[in-house]
């Protein structure tokens, strides 16, 4: 019996290319929009992390854990370090009835950061849940290195902040309440933003910031190009 012949067809050469090029002209359009899609996810995931460190942190406060908590930033050339830390109330008292002490004048020795046995629980020591500390790679903030520090309690009085959260104008000493924090990229070692408006001077791709009031309200904002605005996220 004869074998029906098999009709058995394949690519060629030429129809191979074609294949490979299309691939690659879709593959070069598509890259760039997804790598700016996980640069983006990546900078909204670290804002909500420094969001939540805050609010955890104030919870505490608000538990009676701690009477007085710390929200401490360290920029160095290639991440961020943020740490909550915590004072119990045997620890608070007696600063408080020191009227001689400087925590009614000096916010920056109310909001200590230099002495590593000031506070009784520091995320970067302690293995404990109410205090942590997270390590940022891929964003970076309005200054390069240092160290800035916020500090809440339950009686808004001793709100207070040390070194690049204190700014000093005519003057007068204020806390800093906002976090800038942007892409860390070659354009932008860091977030580059005026100080007279809180605006970018120049386009970000990926600018958040975080936003706290001396009662512990913590917010999330984005920079949106298109609408020229800070947009609630």
């Amino acid at each position: 019996m004869q074998q029906l012949e098999k009709n058995i067809k394949g690519f060629n050469i030429l129809e191979l290319l074609v294949v490979v090029a299309i691939i690659g002209i879709v593959s070069a359009v598509a890259y760039p929009n997804f790598s700016d899609w996980r640069k983006e996810r990546e900078a909204r995931a670290a804002t909500l992390k420094v969001k939540n460190l805050i609010q955890g942190i104030n919870a505490q406060v608000q538990r009676g854990l701690y009477a007085f908590v710390q929200v401490h930033v360290e920029a160095q050339a290639d991440n961020l370090t943020i740490i909550s830390k915590g004072m119990k109330m045997a620890t608070l008292t007696p600063k408080i009835n020191d009227g001689e002490s400087d925590w009614y004048n000096d916010y920056e020795s109310r909001c200590d950061i230099d002495s590593d046995t000031y506070w009784d629980d520091d995320g970067s020591i302690d293995d404990k849940l109410e205090v942590i500390q997270i390590e940022l790679d891929e964003v970076t903030t309005t200054f390069a290195s240092g160290i800035g520090a916020v500090c809440f309690s339950k009686n808004v009085r001793w709100y207070s902040g040390g070194g690049n959260f204190v700014t000093t104008s005519g003057g007068e000493t204020s806390v800093d309440s906002i976090l800038f924090l942007c892409t860390r990229n070659s354009d932008f070692a860091t977030c580059d933003i005026n100080n007279a408006n809180g605006e970018p001077n120049r386009d970000h791709d990926n600018l958040f910031l975080v936003e706290w009031t001396r009662f512990g309200e913590v917010t999330m904002e984005k920079w949106s190009i298109r609408e020229d605005e800070w947009i609630l996220q």
